[in-house]
């Protein structure tokens, strides 16, 4: 009985917290800008999906598996007037646009894009 009552609170006390990812709100580009050769810079009223600190920006990174299929889904999306939403596992700083302190909603690999009407 003892063991597991140190094992609860081992469990409680020393657990870290998983922070899971969230979808964006469901919005038009307005603005896409390439990043230094680093990736592209997403504007849209997506909202704040990852709570970083600034919102309604979405970062690629060109390290991105998929970088090539992600940036052509979002240029279609521009180009036609459409919607996208987008999941958000991340904060990253993207220093062109702001000190290392402020955090942008990044897509990973582990996100996802859905291109709507």
């Amino acid at each position: 009985m003892k063991s597991q009552v140190v094992l609860l609170l081992f469990l409680i006390f020393f657990t870290s917290s998983v922070k899971a990812g969230n979808w964006s709100q469901t919005a038009e580009p307005t603005r896409i800008d390439i990043e230094r050769g680093n990736g592209v810079m997403i504007y849209g009223a997506f909202g704040n999906a990852g709570e970083c600190s600034t919102s309604n920006k979405v970062f690629i990174e060109k390290s991105h598996p998929q970088y090539d299929k992600v940036y052509a889904m979002v240029l279609a999306a521009f180009a036609s007037n459409k919607k996208l939403r987008i999941y958000i596992h991340s904060c990253k700083p993207v220093t062109w646009y702001a000190v290392k302190e402020t955090t942008f909603n990044t897509l990973t690999s582990a996100g996802a894009i859905n291109i709507l009407k």
